[in-house]
């Protein structure tokens, strides 16, 4: 694989561990002294705890990567990637998105401004830098998606990309 490949892989298996709350996964993403300032400022190990007390108590998550800049300098990397999160909120659950008796739809779209560096062989992210362009609050919406159960995905490891490997 080529840095740039790894690099990329690194940024898509954040979005997996994001949303299936696989924190051993997440953990993978950076490197143990990796720092961030994203909704919280300090070390990573930290901001991963944080990150997953406030995403456990939702219904839903899906994170989807757009547009993705490299630009490798030796073992460093300097990475802009541009996200949208959705999240389904529980209704009557207090979050950081807020509390809405019915619950809700929250969609953020942003950026991942990463300073990666390769380690030993292996990049991981050093660290991170999240910027919010913009949030759409909305009332729940259960067409689509929510009416239909068969093959949603799960917020654990019984989701399919993880038991397509057990076949």
């Amino acid at each position: 694989m080529t840095d740039r490949d790894e690099i990329h892989e690194i940024l898509c298996r954040y979005c997996r561990a994001i949303d299936r709350l696989d924190e051993a996964l997440l953990n993978g993403c950076f490197h143990p002294d990796a720092t961030h300032d994203h909704g919280y400022q300090g070390p990573s190990s930290e901001f991963r705890k944080f990150a997953l007390a406030i995403l456990r108590p939702l219904i839903a998550t899906h994170h989807q990567l757009g547009n993705i800049s490299i630009d490798i300098a030796g073992d460093t990397a300097f990475t802009e990637c541009y996200f949208t999160a959705y999240h389904r909120l529980a209704p009557g659950v207090e979050s950081i998105f807020g509390t809405l008796p019915d619950g809700g739809d929250v969609v953020i779209a942003g950026r991942y401004i990463d300073r990666f560096e390769k380690r030993g062989g292996e990049w991981r992210i050093a660290h991170r830098i999240g910027v919010h362009d913009w949030r759409q609050d909305s009332a729940p919406c259960d067409a689509g998606f929510f009416n239909t159960p068969e093959g949603r995905g799960t917020r654990d490891k019984s989701d399919p990309v993880y038991t397509i490997r057990d076949l």
